[in-house]
């Protein structure tokens, strides 16, 4: 049986299910690299959700079955300005979940377009995404969707 999802700007009355999966997105990369990632504070997630549903260049879509929420992507358009690369409107894309009985369905990649198309129609020229390395998942995704690597953050404990 096939379900049926809507892809919509995401509403303040949706702000409960979305924080919901917000924070299952952040316990997940916690339980993953504990030694780097906090667990999720409440407090913080609500300000970080509250400023993509209210600052004109942040864009959160949902994707919704039935009226439950059960997936989002959220990410900005900003200016990249430096004296070594080509100034240019960028858009990224910074938090993509969807819940795990609604994976493998194309829920996420219909979220994945409409944030595309969001950027494009703004006339974002590129797409950039931070991926943390242990997540084969999201970077096998990437790979598909046409992302390359052309930067590598790399990190290392000091003491």
């Amino acid at each position: 049986m096939s379900l049926t999802y809507s892809i919509n700007r995401a509403k303040q009355a949706q702000r409960v299910p979305v924080l919901e999966l917000w924070r299952a997105l952040y316990q997940w990369h916690h339980q993953q690299c504990a030694e780097l990632i906090k667990k999720p504070c409440p407090i913080e997630l609500e300000a970080e959700l509250d400023n993509y549903l209210t600052t004109p260049e942040c864009a959160v879509f949902v994707a919704t079955h039935d009226d439950e929420v059960c997936g989002f992507i959220a990410g900005q358009l900003y200016e990249l300005v430096s004296p070594l690369t080509k100034s240019e409107l960028i858009g990224s894309i910074d938090q993509w979940y969807v819940a795990e009985d609604h994976r493998a369905n194309g829920v996420g990649r219909a979220l994945f377009e409409r944030i595309e198309q969001e950027f494009v129609d703004c006339g974002s020229k590129r797409l950039n995404v931070e991926v943390w390395d242990f997540n084969n998942n999201a970077l096998e995704t990437y790979y598909k969707l046409g992302f390359q690597t052309h930067l590598r953050c790399m990190t290392k404990a000091l003491g």
